[in-house]
């Protein structure tokens, strides 16, 4: 099965499609996306990370919304492939590399082959879907996450390819939540991966060991990532992360600014009092 995934910009809301003026000047709440895209169904389950419960970025948010959405939305197959861009920050690092060496040692896959996108060339499926989810954005009135949910639905409303996933709710409550691989990964991970390359290859036949090469012309070499001994010291799953939620500045300024903006009834869930 072949999977894409990437980052999309993020959006603001309150968002009004007659959107008044003032608040063009103003720093409504932000929502991150997170998409994972099936192209053979094809279907895309859109993560909608509110910034309430945005832990980072990085690896460690990129390895948990990949690994829900293995273990929730998965189709049960052995055998995956993976293309995403060349971003060292959330992809193209050795904890992303770990993570995937880490499925195959535990049975999870047989097989995963990790494709990185040369750069200048990063338009790939997930981008059909953000374009979609962000032009029926655009014509929508939207106050909250769930408003959000709604939007991402409508977008392929006969496709249904577009999914929404909540990450956690306004208030803070987390659905999904972003766990420490890089501490879980540390003692074991010493192994640097090389920017240069572009194709890897993890197999059950060879435990431990990664196959790359920088074309598709080119012939594999391999690394051996770790050893069953090592991976067998590690637990079963890393600790959570736990968001740091809004500060109390950004609360208020939630209220005093961007409160008026907001449906009558949902007011109190996207923009309450802080005091």
């Amino acid at each position: 099965m072949h999977y894409s995934f990437d980052f999309a910009q993020q959006l603001h809301y309150p968002s009004n499609a007659a959107q008044p003026g003032p608040i063009y000047f103003l720093t409504p709440r932000k929502c991150a996306i997170f998409g994972i895209c099936c192209e053979a169904l094809p279907q895309q389950v859109n993560y909608l990370i509110d910034e309430s419960v945005n832990c980072s970025k990085g690896s460690n948010a990129v390895i948990s919304f990949l690994h829900h959405f293995f273990e929730t939305f998965g189709l049960g197959e052995k055998s995956v492939h993976l293309h995403c861009d060349n971003c060292s920050g959330q992809n193209k690092n050795r904890y992303v590399l770990y993570y995937f060496c880490w499925r195959v040692m535990r049975g999870m896959h047989t097989e995963v082959t990790l494709n990185f996108m040369p750069p200048g060339h990063t338009k790939f499926a997930p981008d059909w879907c953000f374009g979609l989810l962000k032009k029926c954005f655009r014509r929508s009135e939207v106050s909250c996450l769930n408003d959000l949910c709604s939007v991402v639905r409508e977008s392929t409303p006969v496709s249904k390819v577009n999914i929404p996933q909540l990450v956690g709710q306004e208030n803070g409550i987390v659905h999904v939540p972003t766990y420490n691989w890089q501490a879980y990964f540390n003692p074991v991970c010493k192994q640097d991966g090389d920017k240069k390359i572009s194709h890897m290859r993890f197999s059950a036949t060879n435990p431990g060991r990664v196959f790359y090469k920088s074309s598709l012309a080119e012939d594999e070499l391999h690394v051996d990532l770790t050893s069953v001994e090592q991976h067998a010291q590690l637990q079963n799953m890393p600790e959570r992360i736990e968001p740091p939620g809004l500060s109390y500045e950004r609360k208020l300024y939630l209220y005093q600014n961007i409160r008026q903006f907001v449906r009558e009834y949902q007011k109190d869930v996207v923009c309450p009092n802080p005091n």
